[in-house]
């Protein structure tokens, strides 16, 4: 299966976000790529003023499905979705198929003060999906990855992810972004890529995760596109490390064809591996 990610700025503009995400289509499209990520909120953008664009973002969202078809687009938007109690602000990941139609949505769990949404509740399930036949998947929404274990003391990966037999995570992000000089830039980096790593280790699945490539403000100055860099990478991984090496700034789009049997490879790789400490002998 060849699963794609697209790098792309993320603003305020709805109109110039879903150019993004066409041209995005456009080039999964003339790559033959089966799925394609973008980050969080790369519609209706990540910043306040979304609330009031309603109509605007149920326009662009229609004209997206109808150049959808072709490629599995999972599409970070925040929005208003119908519900029992009324018009509540979401956070999601909308899963389509190739036919273009909508398959599940992933809902943000550990939703924080800049998302203005309500976080998925206890009891809404989490939704895992077939992305083919036999073929099983999950979205997580930025915080999901990494947010749960400062809040709860609970990974989301230890309850809803191991021993799952999922073949795909989708991870949509747009995490703060600090000037590519700024100095704060290595430790955050290297905290988000330890759970990225750990959870596609712990999951034995395909991880792909998409940043945006601006900050929440972006104001369209294509000037600035290559001036931050990315709050995480973007890219793919499984319990081996990265099978992409894909640029922390500017517009990337990228692909890797992955094996669907990464549960049973781990399993290939632990039973080689030593049940001694490797250094015991040395202590003898």
């Amino acid at each position: 299966m060849r699963i794609a990610g697209a790098q792309i700025p993320v603003g305020p503009n709805i109109q110039s976000n879903k150019r993004e995400i066409l041209k995005a289509l456009d080039w999964a499209k003339q790559n033959r790529v089966d799925h394609l990520l973008t980050p969080e909120g790369a519609l209706s953008g990540y910043c306040d003023g979304w609330q009031e664009k309603d109509e605007e973002i149920s326009s662009a969202l229609k004209e997206i499905e109808q150049c959808q078809r072709g490629v599995g687009l999972h599409l970070g938007v925040l929005t208003k979705e119908k519900e029992s109690i009324g018009l509540i602000h979401r956070n999601q990941i909308r899963h389509y198929d190739k036919s273009s139609k909508l398959n599940t949505i992933t809902r943000k769990t550990y939703c924080i003060s800049q998302d203005r949404c309500l976080g998925r509740l206890n009891d809404d399930p989490v939704r895992y999906f077939e992305l083919e036949s036999g073929v099983w998947a999950i979205g997580m929404i930025c915080n999901d990855m990494w947010g749960a274990a400062e809040e709860l003391g609970i990974a989301f990966c230890e309850r809803h992810l191991v021993d799952r037999g999922l073949s795909v995570i989708f991870h949509a992000t747009n995490g703060m972004k600090w000037n590519k000089n700024d100095k704060r830039n290595d430790v955050f980096s290297s905290y988000s890529e330890g759970f990225l790593r750990m959870t596609a280790f712990k999951s034995q699945s395909n991880l792909i995760t998409v940043d945006s490539c601006v900050p929440w403000n972006w104001n369209g100055d294509e000037s600035l596109i290559n001036e931050s860099i990315t709050s995480s990478p973007s890219g793919v991984l499984n319990f081996m490390g990265w099978q992409t090496n894909v640029p922390r700034q500017g517009r990337q789009y990228f692909y890797c064809d992955i094996e669907l049997n990464t549960a049973q490879e781990y399993k290939n790789y632990d039973g080689r591996m030593s049940d001694e400490y490797p250094y015991v002998k040395l202590l003898r």
